[in-house]
């Protein structure tokens, strides 16, 4: 019964003739890939060279770009270099620059940088750096070191402006430069007013809180020299003889005195009070009258921060109100007050006035090699994939094979 159940598949097994097996792994690995390789040698050809010639035509074919480079020999520390940029992006600042260049007719410039929303895209366009750059800050425990990386100051201030042509970049950059020297200055003078506000404020608080004791000391030196006056009449000063007092402190010590030197001490004491008094009230009028001021051009500057005001303009607008000046003193202190907006305006030095626009590097070989290699290694990836399936599916099976088939 055992020899009727397999009837068929014994004799078939040994009626087919006995072919050698041919495996492709038992030749060595990089032969048997290098053959592979050069079985679609067409294809790598191909695959590769012609994206590296596309590549070439187009970036030889793409606009060229230009670009200049404004430097400005500014120290500015981290800190600043942060509040610096944050004014430049804010968005009232970009809506005056995006006016002043559709008003010369850089509409798809102003276009381009309306629809900036990330960094990469603001820099494509204008892009800021400073020189030498800024030291990271390692988690460090040493005071000095911390203290040391806080005060570095980058010397110089690089601004990068790109655009399509070289008339182009120099229009844009009359756009941004100005932006640059005659508004954002505006903001600091801002915080320069808002400062001297608060300076004045502390020194007339002073000045109400002395007041008080200041007067409350006259009276008392007052009254103390009419009862020592009383007692001068009453009772005549007795002779001193050959006593010679030393004191360490006659401030203090004055009631040791002689009655008539004591009346003189007293008296120097009002006198110096009334005068201290006097002085007081002098300050605190003036420190009003520059309170007033200041408060009058901090509205000036504050209502002008979302035009097109500049710092000549504000400069045009002191010199209206010096003029107007009837207070010596204040005038005095609107002068120096002109002379420090003046600095403060000429902080940004520029470098050079018209720096050279030269067209950006293109990097055709560069561009085209980096796409062949790129294509060359994909394209014998799927060389290798496509020869190895190929040779799996045309080789004869071996005998193992034939029974997992049957």
């Amino acid at each position: 019964m055992s020899d009727s159940q397999h009837p068929v598949q014994a004799p078939a097994l040994e009626s087919r003739p006995k072919e050698p097996a041919f495996s492709p792994y038992q030749e060595p690995a990089l032969l048997y890939c290098l053959r592979l390789l050069w079985n679609r040698r067409l294809l790598l050809v191909a695959g590769s060279l012609l994206p590296a010639v596309l590549a070439a035509l187009l970036l030889s074919l793409w606009p060229r770009r230009y670009t200049a480079t404004f430097v400005y020999e500014r120290p500015l520390a981290e800190r600043e270099y942060s509040v610096l940029l944050r004014r430049f992006y804010s968005r009232e600042n970009l809506d005056k620059i995006l006016t002043q260049l559709r008003e010369q007719k850089l509409i798809d410039y102003a276009r381009k940088l309306g629809q900036a929303q990330t960094e990469e895209s603001f820099e494509r366009l204008v892009r800021f750096e400073v020189a030498p750059i800024y030291p990271k800050r390692l988690q460090t425990t040493d005071p000095a070191t911390s203290e040391r990386i806080s005060a570095f100051q980058a010397r110089l201030l690089l601004i990068e402006v790109t655009g399509r042509s070289a008339r182009e970049v120099s229009e844009v950059s009359g756009v941004l430069m100005g932006n640059l020297e005659n508004v954002l200055p505006l903001y600091d003078i801002r915080n320069s007013l808002k400062e001297s506000i608060q300076q004045f404020k502390v020194r007339a608080a002073e000045i109400e809180d002395t007041r008080f004791l200041l007067q409350l000391d006259q009276q008392r030196e007052e009254a103390k020299l009419k009862k020592l006056k009383a007692v001068e009449g009453a009772a005549p000063e007795a002779g001193t003889g050959d006593i010679v007092l030393q004191f360490t402190d006659v401030q203090n010590s004055r009631e040791f005195l002689p009655l008539s030197y004591q009346v003189r001490a007293v008296q120097s004491k009002i006198i110096d009070l009334e005068e201290t008094l006097r002085s007081n009230m002098e300050k605190y009028d003036y420190y009003l009258q520059v309170l007033e001021l200041n408060e009058q051009l901090l509205r000036k500057v504050e209502d002008s921060l979302l035009t097109d005001y500049t710092v000549p303009q504000f400069l045009e607008f002191l010199g209206a109100q010096l003029l107007a000046c009837q207070n010596e003193a204040v005038c005095d202190y609107l002068k120096s007050y002109v002379r420090k907006t003046e600095n403060l305006a000429q902080v940004n030095t520029r470098a050079g006035e018209e720096p050279v626009v030269y067209p950006v590097a293109k990097h055709v070989a560069r561009g085209s090699t980096l796409t062949l290699v790129v294509f060359l290694m994909a394209g014998a990836f799927v060389a290798v994939v496509l020869e190895h399936q190929r040779e799996r599916a045309g080789r004869p099976l071996t005998k193992r094979g034939l029974e997992k088939a049957d």
